[in-house]
């Protein structure tokens, strides 16, 4: 089953992320400090956060980031014409953004600790591939959840 097109916690035309075809406030892939992976994109103050565990293929750690800024001398953040884009230590784009009007979609792939895809960017849109994962967020209250 596939859902698509919908809001979650956002009105159209407000900032929103677009995950697998839906628009949200909030994204979160992964369980902070308890799977090896970790994403949380964010609608905050009218700005688009993101903070990470990121990992490469071979599932080794290559970057955190921090409300959008990477942590460390391992990785670095280049801005583009659209949004940004956060390089590992060997120059290799991890995790990037970019935003069209009022819309941001993440650009990378998402790997857990075994080097298996969790989710990942598909021409326009950023596909979740296995969860866990949260889908929208307001007042401390989680919208879609996927196991």
């Amino acid at each position: 089953m596939q859902i698509s097109g919908n809001y979650l916690f956002v009105q159209p035309g407000q900032k929103a992320y677009k995950v697998s075809s839906n628009f949200t406030n909030y994204l979160e892939l992964g369980v902070a400090d308890i799977t090896e992976y970790y994403l949380e994109a964010r609608v905050e103050n009218d700005a688009f956060l993101i903070n990470a565990v990121l990992r490469d293929s071979d599932g080794a750690e290559a970057c955190r980031v921090i409300d959008s800024f990477p942590q460390g001398p391992e990785c670095r953040r280049e801005m583009t014409l659209t949004g940004y884009n956060i390089f590992d230590r060997l120059d290799r784009p991890v995790l990037g953004i970019a935003v069209d009007d009022n819309i941001c979609v993440l650009q990378g792939t998402i790997y857990d600790a075994d080097g298996l895809i969790v989710a990942k960017t598909v021409e326009n849109d950023f596909q979740i591939y296995r969860g866990p994962a949260v889908l929208g967020k307001s007042n401390g209250a989680r919208g879609m959840v996927l196991g």
